[in-house]
C-alpha cells in the first residue's frame, strides 16, 4: 500500500495525507486537519529534506504527484519516510495542538472531556517523541548512506550549475543517535 497525500494535498507538496497520519500516527481522528497539514509541511521540510538531500526529496514529491513507483521507491517510502515523517508530526504536534493563535491572543486549548498535561509531564512525552523521531530519522539516513547512490541515485546528486539555490545541506548525521536513550 502506498501512502501518499490526496488531491488537493499534492498540489502542495505533501508526502502524506492527514488522512494516513491519523492511521498511522498517535493523534486522535478529530484533530483538525488543517494544522495537521501544517505540521506535515514544515515536518517534511526541516526534517525529511535535509535527510533526504534536495534531488531524492523532490524524486519523491515528483512521485507522489504522478503515482510514478518502482518498488525501490516504495520500499523507501513506507519503510524509511513515511515512519520518519509520522514520528516528526506527533512530536510536533504535542505541543501544537495545545496552542491556540488568535486575532486576540496566544492561548492554551483545553476541552471539558480532556485535562491537559501540566508543563512537566507535555515535556516528558515531547522528549520521548522527539527521540522516536530523530530514530527514524537516524535510520533512514544510514540506510541511505549504505545504499551509496545505487538504487537512490539523487541522494548522491551534487550541485554543478547555478540552478540548485534552494538546495538544503544534507544531514549525514545516521547511526550518531541524540541523546539516545529508550
Amino acid at each position: 500500500m502506498i501512502l501518499y497525500s490526496h488531491q488537493k494535498q499534492r498540489m502542495m507538496n505533501y508526502l502524506l495525507s492527514v488522512e494516513n497520519l491519523k492511521k498511522l500516527g498517535l493523534i486522535h481522528s478529530n484533530t483538525d486537519t488543517k494544522l495537521l497539514a501544517v505540521a506535515i509541511k514544515r515536518s517534511q521540510d526541516m526534517h525529511l529534506q535535509p535527510a533526504l538531500g534536495t534531488p531524492l526529496y523532490k524524486a519523491l514529491l515528483t512521485r507522489v504527484e504522478t503515482s510514478s513507483w518502482t518498488q525501490d521507491y516504495l520500499d523507501l517510502m513506507n519503510n524509511y519516510v513515511v515512519p520518519c515523517l509520522v514520528a516528526f508530526v506527533d512530536y510536533r504536534c504535542s505541543y501544537l495542538l495545545n496552542e491556540k493563535l488568535t486575532n486576540k491572543a496566544v492561548g492554551r486549548v483545553q476541552d471539558e472531556n480532556l485535562q491537559p498535561n501540566d508543563d512537566n509531564q507535555t515535556e516528558a512525552l515531547r522528549d520521548q517523541l522527539r527521540k522516536d523521531a530523530y530514530f527514524y530519522k537516524e535510520r533512514l539516513i544510514g540506510y541511505l548512506m549504505d545504499d551509496q547512490g545505487v538504487k537512490y541515485p539523487e541522494y548522491i546528486e551534487g550541485c554543478e550549475d547555478l540552478t540548485c539555490n534552494e538546495n538544503v545541506k544534507k544531514d549525514r548525521s545516521g547511526y550518531k543517535p541524540i541523546n539516545w536513550q529508550v
